[in-house]
């Protein structure tokens, strides 16, 4: 039986899930003293970036060329941050793009520090377990602490679905959320890891296609592989240790089973790949494969069906919206396990992510942020990275706390004072 020990908890502002989106809206939210709860189920914040192990924060950078920075706001507080520490490379451009680089432990390290400067009330290891509705309102979460068992209920005026997958929206009701991909399937995900004794200097200078022409060589030599014919590599800060992004899984998240048969075999395939790295790759021959995320890179799960849904059409064209929160420019970078490719579509200009695709259909005191915001599939494959992640959660988090000045829902917010709010604080949005 599951006890309830640790004390019920009432505030203002609700943040489910400490990725990367939801940590940059319990900043924003947490600006002017509003009380902020932040539940988180793994034992860290940033999500993909520091247990996924994917230490690149893609898509701050304009796609087109000059590259120039339209990610700001809570971006350049965590870089500063990470500065502290030598955590971070800012600006790198490697093949067709240009992104920041941070080593993740050094990055968990950063968000907690901005937490705790803002008064943000962490609870690692709670999981959601139950929700309460009514008059399309959130009225409670119901949250498991995994490490003692003991459970104890959430009351905020609103909340921030940052879970990766619009939990509030499923639990609220199944059929406001979008669950399949581009023809109903989902894109492949990536298990990654860590190699330490990496000669930076060398390994830097490898591109995809260095890597994907040593790939054909090792099956043609016999070695085992897998079936994804490309891969990327990320010299971390201190030029001794690298990230590394070679192997697909296919894994659909909503699924318990799929997810315990995607880990077990991402791991296999990590140790795969770690073995390819040093008998082939230059600048790996002495390294050592040093960790595995502890989960999944997740490519596509479930998300919101939202005031509007961008479109592919919508990033191809650069579309403009009134209501944009953030701009995007990261290709459509689709991983289709089934027919073992690899999709770029680039977009002609950097496109608008609007403040529509934050609101669900049926919740008026919950906005979505990061991953899970309305989009169809393939501009999800946009707007998935790390970049917009930020960009959407500083979006969500501010609108909360104009909700709670204004005593209003967010659908009833003006935009124009938010997006005048969000320049003052160091967004991006032309």
């Amino acid at each position: 039986m599951i006890q309830r020990h640790f004390k019920d908890v009432c505030c203002d502002i609700l943040i489910l899930g400490g990725g990367i989106a939801g940590a940059a809206a319990a900043l924003a939210a947490a600006r002017e003293g509003a009380s902020v709860v932040l539940a988180e189920k793994s034992g860290r914040l940033g999500g993909i970036a520091t247990n996924g192990l994917v230490s690149t924060l893609c898509g701050c950078y304009s796609s087109l060329p000059g590259r120039r920075k339209i990610i700001g706001g809570f971006r350049d507080l965590l870089a500063a941050e990470l500065h502290r520490t030598g955590g971070i490379l800012e600006g790198v451009d490697r093949d067709t793009h240009r992104n920041d680089t941070c080593d993740p432990e050094l990055l968990a390290c950063a968000l907690d520090t901005l937490m705790q400067r803002h008064d943000v009330q962490l609870l690692f290891s709670s999981c959601v377990i139950g929700a309460d509705f009514s008059e399309r309102l959130l009225r409670s979460v119901e949250v498991v602490n995994t490490e003692s068992g003991t459970q104890c209920s959430i009351t905020p005026r609103l909340a921030v679905d940052a879970s990766g997958g619009g939990l509030l929206s499923r639990l609220a009701d199944p059929a406001s959320i979008v669950s399949g991909g581009e023809g109903g399937k989902l894109q492949a995900a990536t298990m990654v890891f860590r190699m330490d004794g990496v000669d930076g200097d060398r390994a830097r200078l490898v591109t995809k296609d260095e890597i994907r022409a040593l790939l054909a060589e090792a099956r043609r030599n016999g070695d085992v592989v897998g079936e994804r014919g490309n891969g990327v590599l990320t010299v971390l800060p201190g030029n001794s240790s690298a990230i590394v992004n070679a192997n697909w899984v296919q894994a659909d998240m909503s699924v318990p089973e799929d997810v315990t048969r995607g880990l077990v075999e991402g791991r296999k395939k990590a140790l795969e790949n770690a073995r390819f790295f040093r008998k082939y790759v230059p600048g790996f021959g002495n390294a050592v494969l040093s960790s595995i995320a502890a989960s999944l890179g997740v490519r596509e799960a479930s998300r919101i069906k939202g005031k509007y849904v961008l479109s592919q059409e919508d990033v191809m064209e650069g579309r403009r919206f009134e209501d944009a929160i953030s701009l995007g420019s990261w290709p459509m970078e689709y991983h289709d396990y089934e027919q073992n490719r690899l999709v770029y579509l680039w977009s002609e200009n950097d496109y608008d992510i609007p403040f529509r695709c934050l609101l669900p259909e049926g919740l008026d005191n919950v906005i979505a942020a990061g991953r899970n915001i309305s989009v169809s599939s393939m501009a999800y494959a946009s707007t998935r990275v790390m970049g917009p992640c930020m960009a959407i959660g500083q979006a969500a988090g501010t609108a909360t706390r104009l909700c709670l000045k204004l005593n209003a829902f967010p659908k009833e917010v003006d935009i124009h004072l938010l997006r005048k709010t969000l320049l003052n604080e160091g967004a991006i949005l032309e």
